[in-house]
């Protein structure tokens, strides 16, 4: 089964979910602000990431700027993916997971083409 990695508050992952149910593919929904990805979770979807794995921080987020001295290496899935575990809510989103590999949906319609 598939799985969403989903934020309500997001018009794109909310698109991402209206994706899903007009693919009428069997989607998981994981609310990862209200339950967190832990360590092990974030590194299989990088090595698994359909793209650059850069793309997963939200690095223009106010938040992200707030971060004292954030000490990420962005081409280094350890890196990425222990930033990640601590700071979740930096992650972007929308992002499908598939079993085989994983996509973050920038823009939506690139989420398609796991879905069929």
């Amino acid at each position: 089964m598939a799985i969403l990695y989903h934020n309500p508050r997001c018009s794109k992952s909310r698109q991402a979910v209206a994706l899903c149910t007009e693919a009428n593919t069997d989607v998981a929904i994981h609310l990862y602000r209200a339950s967190p990805l832990d360590y092990e979770t974030i590194f299989s979807l990088l090595s698994r990431l359909d793209g650059d794995i850069s793309k997963a921080i939200r690095w223009n987020d106010k938040a992200f700027k707030e971060l004292e001295s954030p000490e990420v290496d962005e081409t280094s899935i350890e890196s990425v993916s222990r930033f990640l575990s601590h700071h979740g809510h930096l992650m972007e989103r929308p992002w499908l997971d598939v079993g085989t590999s994983t996509r973050i949906g920038r823009p939506v319609e690139t989420l398609s083409e796991l879905l069929q």
